[in-house]
């Protein structure tokens, strides 16, 4: 089947005019002519359309060259170009009363579509069918895979070749694949080679697991990047990058898969029947840290039959059926000319960076000899080589490489390392012994940040006393950190991992390794724990993204402190001390921005760590883990935690912690729907409050009451207590607790029969919703705006409500009771059969699609 027509022909009309007429005859008269000469059969002409039937593969093709040659060489008027675009599909379509139906023909009408004037594409099986029966001369470029409009699985299409054809053609107009990757800073320059070969690899039939290994700054991240975006065409559900510099631990590593993937759930099973139908690309960086990594990838392969594995690693993964790709350092130039630095790839990387920091920097005969030898004495390296020319903004190349040789003791000193390392480190080296006796120490010291760090933590672990804006001066001006806005509009700094690797290397020289963790772990211990107050109040949105930007630095220092399988085993008391304030600190952070899963698994860690008389901070760390079950609606696990918390605490006589647990196990109880141990554990709660002044704490104790009576039924009481909570929490400006009572009141209302006073009760929660990114609060709102929709007989809007809540649920992880499921039925059936069932599915949809900001902006709706 051949479709046809011309690119742009509107446009030519307007430009031809009244000629147009003998252009589109003209075109009309020279593609007949080649149909009939290839024996094909015209099934319609309209317009300067063409659909042509053959019963051979090879005439198609055929045809198609005889036409575009013909269309080349005619002398068309006003000196026009008519560019017609040809796509050749086979199949096996059905015949209805004079023409051909079904799904080939569709394909084969998209896959002219995406072809340009002049060009003639085809699907492979045309390929495969045609080839045998044409010259030599004839060949194929293959294009890759390609998405169609309305077509479900991708197409392989070629581009026709040869004599008297063009060549050199946009990119087609397909679909494309889903993509996350990140997007590249410069240029990559000198893998050509390389890259064609690591392509050429990864599309091989059969290959489903591809390692780049290599030293470290040799460009393994670059080079997946670059591959995996030439290949997005080729997977047709997508291509992933999963970034794991800073993961030491495989359970941490499933999670990091299933964030970057938006899987249901981020347990393994989750992210292996996520991926088990998909043709995809998944890229995994920096693997060589994780022990178990090898076993992740393994279980990703034989789930999902047709994922493919890009990964990067110092070291192979020993994966049956692995592809081990050494990359190899850039090419260096072999003499000291212009024309040698411009075409060799270390030569054009150390100009490109040069270029960076001082601007119009080029190779010239003066200079060459010298960048040469630079490229030379780092052996092609290009962390290496982007190091050295960051100096170019005060050095001239000459002066940068007398510098070099007189760094190259450190080097020698190590002659057990890859050549490859040595030179890596005289570069590392050499930036690092410019530094002042202070400097070089803090940098030593911020190799334990992982992910970065801001001022205060800089000082605080790796400056004990100086000032650290001059100190981090220093270590900008020499490259080896930097330099980036925060959340909070403060500096924040960071280290690339292989200058990181050196630090910790040094620190490890000097003795100062341990010492260094211990107050890394202890400075964030601190830092989680005093901003526990400031999660209340109206500084939370602030701190909870203070917390999100140290979140590796947090989880390196939980791994210290708790001991993941990457640090090895706990070694004392006080290091899981440390870790316990950390856990402790952290749970409200994770409650709140719903890291339910990896919040779990640090705290369980550490109550099965902390002795039986850690006292308080075991009580803490129990605490925040049965509000995480609460999350997961693991109820009965969260009552067992919440007693054994509060018995430390009455052991301890702390009064005021009795009272928090106390409000914790009595919420949890009515949930439970023993709303007799609720009303006990909380009647205890509000006495205890009142006779210490505990008036904070009080308000939780009467929502959770409130919210007993409500279960109950007992409205006006429920109202009541709900009110005495709201004015309570927002006199301690707790954002928190006045969205659960406004949320709480709005059902109040509901149930009462006044939807528009409960719609504007729930408005009231938008704010706090919109800017915490609290998800389960969100959803519980989503979902009760949804009712009141129902309510007022807004069936569209109740559609879409409920849609975003369960997307939202469905994200997190967070699913809502059965009884709840069966109130929230209850109302949209009301409203269901008043809208087309189309109708109430397309609203449906159109609210899962939305993002959770999004979704919480309908809370404003009428």
């Amino acid at each position: 089947m051949l479709f046809s027509d011309i690119e742009g022909s509107t446009l030519l009309l307007n430009r031809l005019g009244h000629q147009y007429g003998e252009a589109l005859s003209a075109q009309r008269a020279l593609l007949r002519a080649a149909i009939r000469s290839w024996r094909g059969y015209e099934m319609g002409a309209q317009g300067d359309s063409f659909f042509v039937v053959f019963s051979s593969a090879a005439d198609a093709v055929s045809c198609c060259v005889a036409a575009q040659r013909a269309l080349g060489a005619y002398d068309w008027p006003g000196g026009a170009a008519v560019r017609v675009r040809m796509g050749l599909h086979s199949g096996r379509p059905s015949r209805h009363e004079d023409g051909y139906v079904g799904i080939d023909v569709h394909r084969a009408a998209r896959i002219a579509a995406t072809a340009h004037g002049g060009q003639v594409v085809m699907s492979h099986v045309t390929w495969q069918r045609a080839q045998p029966g044409l010259p030599a001369e004839l060949t194929v470029r293959d294009l890759g895979f390609h998405r169609l409009q309305d077509i479900e699985e991708p197409e392989h299409i070629f581009q026709l070749a040869g004599p008297g054809l063009a060549e050199q053609f946009p990119p087609l107009k397909s679909l494309g694949a889903l993509t996350s990757l990140p997007t590249p800073t410069t240029l990559l320059v000198g893998r050509e080679r390389d890259l064609d070969h690591l392509r050429g690899t990864i599309s091989r039939p059969g290959v489903r697991l591809v390692t780049l290994t290599g030293t470290g700054g040799v460009g393994k991240t670059r080079m997946a990047l670059a591959a995996a975006a030439s290949l997005d065409r080729a997977f047709a559900h997508g291509v992933f990058f999963v970034p794991l510099a800073t993961v030491r631990d495989a359970q941490v590593m499933w999670k990091t898969i299933a964030g970057e993937l938006y899987a249901d759930e981020d347990t393994p099973a989750a992210v292996m029947d996520h991926l088990r139908d998909r043709q995809a690309l998944l890229v995994l960086d920096n693997l060589e840290q994780l022990p178990g990594a090898g076993e992740v990838v393994a279980d990703l392969l034989a789930a999902a039959s047709r994922l493919v594995v890009l990964a990067t690693s110092r070291r192979p993964l020993h994966v049956l059926g692995e592809h081990e790709l050494p990359v190899p350092p850039l090419d260096v130039p072999r003499e000291g000319t212009v024309a040698e630095v411009v075409a060799s790839g270390a030569g054009q990387m150390f100009v490109q960076h040069a270029d960076m920091v001082r601007p119009g920097f080029a190779a010239t005969a003066a200079n060459a000899a010298d960048i040469a030898a630079i490229c030379r004495r780092l052996d092609g390296l290009p962390l290496a080589i982007e190091l050295a020319a960051s100096r170019v903004k005060l050095l001239s190349p000459r002066a940068l490489l007398s510098r070099l040789d007189n760094s190259l003791a450190l080097a020698s000193a190590h002659a057990g390392r890859p050549s490859r390392q040595q030179a890596l480190r005289a570069t590392i080296s050499w930036s690092y012994e410019l530094l002042t006796t202070q400097s070089a120490a803090v940098l030593r010291r911020a190799g334990v940040f992982a992910g970065g760090c801001d001022l205060d933590a800089l000082a605080a672990v790796a400056l004990p006393a100086g000032d650290p804006v001059d100190t981090a001066s220093e270590l900008t001006d020499v490259s080896l950190i930097t330099v980036a806005e925060g959340p909070d509009g403060e500096p924040r700094f960071g280290m690339l991992e292989m200058i990181r690797e050196y630090a910790l290397e040094r620190l490890a020289e000097t003795g100062e390794l341990e010492d260094t963790r211990r107050r890394h772990a202890e400075y964030y211990a601190a830092l989680v724990n005093g901003a526990g107050d400031q999660l209340i109040g109206p500084a939370q949105f602030a701190t909870l993204d203070r917390l999100e930007a140290d979140y590796d630095n947090l989880r390196a220092a939980l791994t210290w402190s708790l001991g993941s399988s990457a640090a090895g085993p706990v070694c004392d008391g006080e290091r899981v001390g440390t870790g316990l304030r950390l856990a402790q600190g952290l749970g409200q952070f994770w409650y709140i921005r719903s890291h339910a899963g990896e919040g779990l698994l640090w705290l369980q860690r550490a109550v099965d760590l902390a002795a039986d008389d850690a006292g308080a901070p075991l009580a803490g760390v129990a605490h925040w883990l049965g509000l995480l079950q609460v999350q997961q609606r693991n109820f009965d696990a969260a009552v067992r935690l919440f007693e054994r918390s509060l018995a430390i605490w009455r052991d301890l006589g702390e009064r005021d912690q009795q009272a928090r647990e106390l409000n914790s196990l009595g919420g949890t109880h009515t949930r439970r729907g023993d709303l007799d141990a609720a009303r006990s554990a909380l009647s205890e709660c509000v006495t205890l409050c009142r006779e210490i002044g505990g008036d904070a704490i009080v308000g939780g104790a009467l929502t959770n009451l409130g919210q007993t009576e409500l279960y109950a039924g007992n409205l006006d009481l429920a109202a009541e207590l709900l009110q005495e909570a709201l004015a309570a929490h927002t006199k301690h400006e707790d954002s928190i607790g006045a969205t659960v009572d406004l949320t709480s009141l709005a059902y109040v209302r509901l149930l009462t029969g006044h939807a528009r006073e409960a719609r504007r009760l729930l408005s009231g929660t938008r704010d706090y919703l919109a800017s915490s990114g609290d998800s389960q609060a969100s959803a519980d709102a989503l979902e009760l705006a949804a009712c009141i929709a129902a309510e007022l007989g807004e069936g569209a809007l109740a559609a879409r409500l409920a849609g975003a809540a369960s997307a939202l649920r469905e994200l997190v992880n967070m699913p809502v009771s059965p009884e709840e499921a069966e109130v929230i039925e209850g109302y949209l059936a009301r409203v269901r059969a008043s809208i087309a069932a189309e109708e109430w599915d397309a609203e449906m949809a159109a609210g899962r699609a939305l993002s959770q900001e999004q979704a919480v902006r309908l809370l404003a709706s009428p």
